[in-house]
């Protein structure tokens, strides 16, 4: 087990080096407890949209997000549900269901990582709290493999 905390402009400078933020995504912030998007959209007449959302839990390996709603984004969700299409949120290992996004995390980190399982995420005072395992490897006679030193602490030494 490991846990690693990141601030929020931290993650996302690591999801941006690593080309994970879709292209539609023109601007993103970490204000606090809550990140701000500017999303470009397909319409002439509206070219970007600001939206912010809030880091709302995480279950059972899916990261969950709330849109931060106002009286004028409540009248037009249809607008962000459009505007969501195009962003392709399922290649990104993620479902919309306003005003919430989930994000199914470890599907999304394996696909690039392969030995880590996220368990918990929390975000807390501007921080991202992740917490993850990994899966110990098996010989074929079911043996966990040891580890490179062999004292059984899972450290490797080089």
């Amino acid at each position: 087990m490991a846990q690693i905390v990141l601030s929020g402009d931290e993650l996302l400078g690591i999801l941006y080096a690593n080309g994970l933020i879709p292209d539609q995504v023109r601007d993103i912030r970490a204000n606090g407890q809550e990140i701000k998007l500017k999303v470009r959209t397909p319409w002439p007449v509206l070219r970007s949209v600001r939206v912010g959302v809030r880091f709302a839990g995480f279950d059972e390996g899916e990261a969950v997000f709330q849109l931060v709603t106002n009286r004028l984004i409540d009248k037009f969700d249809w607008l962000v549900d459009r505007m969501l299409e195009s962003l392709r949120v399922a290649d990104y290992g993620g479902r919309w269901e306003y005003p919430h996004l989930y994000l199914d995390v470890n599907r999304f980190v394996q696909q690039r990582i392969r030995g880590v399982k996220i368990d918990d995420m929390v975000f807390d005072d501007g921080l991202f709290h992740i917490t993850t395992t990994h899966p110990c490897a098996v010989i074929e006679d079911d043996e966990p493999l040891a580890d490179a030193d062999g004292d059984g602490s899972g450290s490797l030494s080089l």
